[in-house]
């Protein structure tokens, strides 16, 4: 997914739920990879389990903070975790 050039305040609204929806499909794709629980990987990373669930759902869209944290619980460098996203 490559940035496009946004004049509208809804436009970007909606890229960035389409961004949630790509990087939540991409979370879920590496856990199950490393068949880890959604409450594993809440657990390790110091978050509920209902809100990585929503990541994953695409309905919150995780600050930087949080996905490197993610990336952490999960065993990867930021570099290797969104390598391929």
């Amino acid at each position: 997914m490559k940035p496009q050039q946004i004049d509208k305040v809804s436009e970007r609204r909606k890229e960035k739920k389409k961004f949630a929806g790509h990087f939540g499909r991409h979370l879920r794709k590496i856990r199950e990879q490393k068949d880890i629980s959604q409450e594993n990987l809440s657990l390790k990373a110091g978050y509920y389990r209902t809100y990585v669930g929503k990541i994953e759902q695409g309905k919150y869209s995780p600050s930087f903070h949080t996905v490197w944290r993610l990336a952490n619980a999960l065993g990867y460098s930021l570099a290797e975790f969104l390598k391929g996203f």
